[in-house]
């Protein structure tokens, strides 16, 4: 398909030992960069399926998102290959202004004040990563007094390897262009759950499919949302489909620490240091290559064992009193906050980690002293319980 097009020959850049580095991918041949993630993405999945392992859900970052729908059987191989080559055909068709993106070491709603103290129509909040990440978009100009605000105001902003201001409605004519020209495209329903950061939801329909690829450039990238509502919902293990580590790290940032993450590739190497890394992070497979019967190069299927899809929290080295207040605490501030209970670990920060604000929290803390019958704590030591761990060291306090 992208040789029919007038792209070069993909393999070589995800086969070959001296294959060229992603950095010089990125400046000297960006045409071919989405087709080459695609076809390591569309690897890994056809691995971790080899190995036995199966998706609950799938979810897909930025460009991503057209390989979660294909692992998904949503579209097939080609048409993500096609779309790869239409996207960088409407690119040179629509000329869009030089721009790219711009990564803020903050939580979302700061990205957005900064903005908004801009009031530059250009400049748009494009990927929520979560609280420790926002990236902006825009022409370059308005990136340029965006990095120079936030390096101003102590805040750290990088530039990233983008040629394009990314999910930003400036794409608008390219957008139009590439929907125009996938317009034919006859996707299907998923065949295994998809939840979407674009949409916000899952994908059940052929009508959701098609919105999130007519969507895909101009629309904001809400992965931290994502994560969190496949967290509520019952997700506790993730594994990241590429070659690189990034996904991994901003669960692993965004998540309580019950949650496990882990990268099928790590660093370069064999189908045996996969299986061990899988396996070290609590993912069993079992890997038989069977030397007497097949050659160097030939692929063997692999016994697959079951994988436990929910991770227990370990226990508190506490005194049997506190695990019981904890327990409780846990219970109560699920019910409250709308989470599952496996997300409120003893030591997750109420406002840091889950964005419980401190209204909130003061009521919540008020049920804590209904149910325990405890008398009002002094402000600063009650301002200091954010975790549970911390109020039911209170709890302790004040029932001495």
């Amino acid at each position: 398909m992208a040789a029919e097009r007038g792209f070069g020959a993909v393999a070589p850049l995800v086969l070959d030992r001296d294959a060229v580095p992603l950095d010089e991918l990125l400046t000297k041949n960006s045409d071919q960069l989405d087709l080459a993630i695609y076809a390591i993405n569309a690897a890994a999945f056809e691995v971790l399926s080899g190995l036995g392992l199966r998706a609950d859900v799938l979810v897909g970052h930025s460009f991503g998102e057209f390989a979660a729908l294909s692992a998904a059987r949503a579209v097939s191989v080609a048409d993500v290959a096609r779309m790869a080559c239409t996207r960088t055909e409407a690119f040179r068709r629509a000329d869009p202004a030089e721009g790219g993106l711009l990564a803020l070491d903050v939580p979302a709603w700061r990205a957005e004040h900064l903005v908004g103290l801009l009031d530059d129509p250009g400049l748009r909040l494009a990927i929520d990563n979560g609280p420790g990440q926002t990236v902006v978009s825009g022409p370059s100009a308005s990136l340029r007094a965006a990095e120079e605000v936030a390096t101003g105001l102590g805040l750290r902003a990088t530039r990233l390897r983008a040629g394009y201001a990314f999910h930003n409605p400036v794409l608008h004519l390219a957008a139009d262009i590439f929907r125009d020209s996938t317009a034919d495209l006859r996707p299907a329903e998923p065949r295994v759950p998809v939840f979407s950061p674009v949409l916000g939801r899952h994908v059940r329909t052929v009508a959701d499919v098609r919105e999130v690829i007519a969507r895909n450039m101009v629309a904001p990238v809400r992965f931290y949302d994502a994560l969190l509502s496949l967290f509520r919902s019952g997700t506790t293990a993730f594994i990241e489909a590429g070659a690189r580590q990034a996904l991994t790290g901003i669960v692993r940032s965004s998540l309580p620490p019950s949650v496990r993450a882990v990268p099928l590739l790590p660093s370069r190497g064999d189908v045996a240091s996969i299986v061990a890394a899988l396996d070290d992070a609590g993912f069993p497979v079992s890997w038989n290559p069977l030397p007497d019967r097949h050659g160097p190069d030939e692929a063997v299927v692999p016994e697959a064992r079951e994988s436990p899809h929910a991770v227990a929290l370990s226990g508190q080295d506490s005194l049997p009193a506190r695990a019981d207040v904890l327990s409780e605490l846990a219970r109560m501030y699920a019910e409250d906050l709308d989470f599952p209970v496996e997300m409120l670990a003893s030591d997750i920060d109420l406002e840091a980690d889950l964005g419980v604000d401190s209204a909130k929290q003061l009521a919540l803390f008020q049920r804590v002293r209904e149910q325990y019958g405890l008398a009002e704590p002094p402000a600063e030591r009650r301002v200091r319980a954010t975790t549970l761990e911390k109020i039911a060291e209170l709890v302790e306090e004040q029932r001495r």
